[in-house]
């Protein structure tokens, strides 16, 4: 930092010393005019010694300093930046890291409780016999052991003490993300546009608080792909009073191709006699990439033939509860995305839209979602004019990529510059990435690897907010606009860049601490 900047630096410091915390956020005055060094709007050029006049949650205007209301409100941050809060169109939020009474965090130990209750099922190193020889974890037989656990993967980011049957260790990798062992779909049925995500949202979940000192200030939150057609995912804000943070409560119904809606979570299988477990939830299909296709096919399929009154049946029938949002995908009343990593996937994902009429003229297409290997299809989307949501950017697969499906082992640093490049509309996401490895992160990466710094802001501000039919409320500081602000000690893609404070409905939600 240059030595002229410490006065400032200094008063900054200052100031944030005396507002409010995230948590005790309170009402400030009507009209707050913030001004900065610089001001990223999106809607056109930088504002160099701006200001942003804040009128009851709203941005009233932007642009050059000039003189405030008399009742107004000052912060003064002359060497900072600001941009609009930072979107997420694809967030997995963790449901289970929720505040103690004390403040502290607590999550719920089910995997640990899993793995003590496997250990103490059959302790195999100890050659105990067992009645019921089948891990409760893994589904291994302990008397083949060692052996190459089937499940290896899903004890990844999960468990503290090893398989009791491979010994697969806590093996936890650099980035830091949502810990995502557990799934979270409806395992009633593959098939469950008709229930939404919003009510599984614990709004008082911790990781909203580490998405907001990433300068996050609104996410779709996702559904979980363990679904082949799932829940409706819900926009909300990450912070401010929880009666106002719920900004669409039903949104896009989410898919998945691939191999999720089979490994996630605990893997589907096939019926086994009683003394091996029976029947129960993971008793499932589909239990293969043709699977998941049928039952994808067989629900819109079947919504056809409902809605011109003929009978549906068979094993792979949807709940006639999901039919009507079946048929309002079908008929473009309600926004569908897929989720597909790998190159078969994303051309499937765009053959089956084609099929049932969701891709053409005066259609709004389908989004797609994390498209790994969008890389070796860049013609087929553009032709399709699919818009993405890309991300995250790795070298390594983590977090959900990490299991067994292969789908994400072959990625490349540059495919957001190739799929932006190519004139495809793209999002960056962060998806459960958290902290160094966050969204702010992710755009750094993606301008690292041939995006230009405004083509990245842009793809975690207005574009992923135009994606979410939030245009003109959120992603952008114009008039009118909620007012969602981050401001950075920099510019927000230098590696020195921080987020100092974050406004959200012209409330501070979070400040830097001293």
């Amino acid at each position: 930092m240059r030595i002229e900047n410490l006065f400032h630096s200094a008063v900054i410091v200052v100031f944030l010393a005396t507002l409010p915390t995230a948590r005790g956020a309170q009402d400030g005055p009507k009209t707050i005019v913030v001004r900065a060094g610089r001001i990223h709007t999106l809607t056109g050029d930088a504002i160099d010694d701006g200001a942003v006049v804040i009128r009851d949650g709203k941005i009233v205007s932007v642009g050059p300093l000039a003189d405030a209301p008399p009742d107004a409100e000052i912060i003064e941050l002359r060497d900072s930046v600001i941009t609009p809060g930072l979107i997420d169109a694809h967030a997995a939020i963790d449901q289970e890291i929720r505040q103690a009474p004390g403040g502290a965090p607590r999550r719920r130990s089910f995997w640990q409780d899993l793995a003590d209750a496997a250990v103490r099922q059959h302790d195999h190193a100890a050659g105990e016999e067992q009645e019921d020889p089948v891990c409760a974890i893994c589904a291994a037989d302990p008397s083949r052991a060692p052996q190459v656990c089937p499940q290896k993967a899903l004890h990844e980011l999960t468990m503290t003490t090893g398989c009791p049957v491979c010994n697969y260790p806590n093996n936890l990798t650099a980035a830091v993300g949502v810990g995502a062992g557990e799934s979270w779909a409806e395992h009633s049925s593959e098939v469950t546009p008709h229930l939404n995500v919003i009510d599984s949202v614990n709004f008082l979940s911790t990781d909203f608080d580490r998405l907001l000192r990433g300068g996050v200030t609104t996410v779709w939150v996702s559904p979980d792909s363990g679904s082949v057609i799932g829940m409706r995912g819900a926009i909300v804000k990450t912070g401010g009073p929880l009666g106002s943070r719920i900004v669409r409560e039903a949104g896009a119904v989410k898919a998945a191709m691939g191999r999720d809606p089979v490994v996630r979570g605990i893997r589907n299988r096939t019926p086994r006699p009683e003394s091996r477990g029976g029947v129960g939830f993971t008793t499932r299909r589909p239990n293969t990439r043709m699977g998941v296709h049928w039952v994808f096919r067989k629900a819109f399929y079947d919504a056809m033939r409902y809605s011109r009154g003929l009978p549906i049946h068979g094993a792979d029938m949807p709940p006639i509860e999901a039919v009507p949002n079946l048929m309002k995908i079908l008929e473009g009343e309600i926004p569908l995305r897929i989720q597909a990593r790998a190159q078969h996937d994303i051309l499937l994902a765009i053959r089956l839209a084609k099929e049932f009429g969701l891709l053409g003229e005066g259609r709004v297409p389908f989004l797609l979602e994390e498209a790994t290997e969008a890389y070796v299809c860049l013609d087929q989307l553009k032709a399709a004019n699919v818009p993405v949501i890309f991300g995250p950017i790795f070298s390594q697969p983590s977090g959900y990529r990490a299991r067994a499906s292969g789908e994400a082992s072959d990625p490349r640093l540059n495919t957001a510059a190739r799929l932006i490049d190519a004139g495809i509309v793209t999002a960056i996401t962060a998806h459960d990435m958290r902290d160094e490895e966050g969204l702010i992160r992710q755009a750094m990466m993606a301008a690292r690897y041939g995006v230009s710094a405004e083509a990245a802001l842009r793809a975690v501000t207005s574009t992923p907010a135009e994606l979410m039919n939030l245009k003109g409320k959120v992603g952008t500081l114009s008039p009118g606009a909620d007012a969602d602000l981050v401001i950075w000690s920099a510019e927000p893609l230098d590696a020195a860049g921080r987020v100092l404070l974050v406004m959200i409905d012209g409330r501070v939600v979070y400040r830097v601490k001293n």
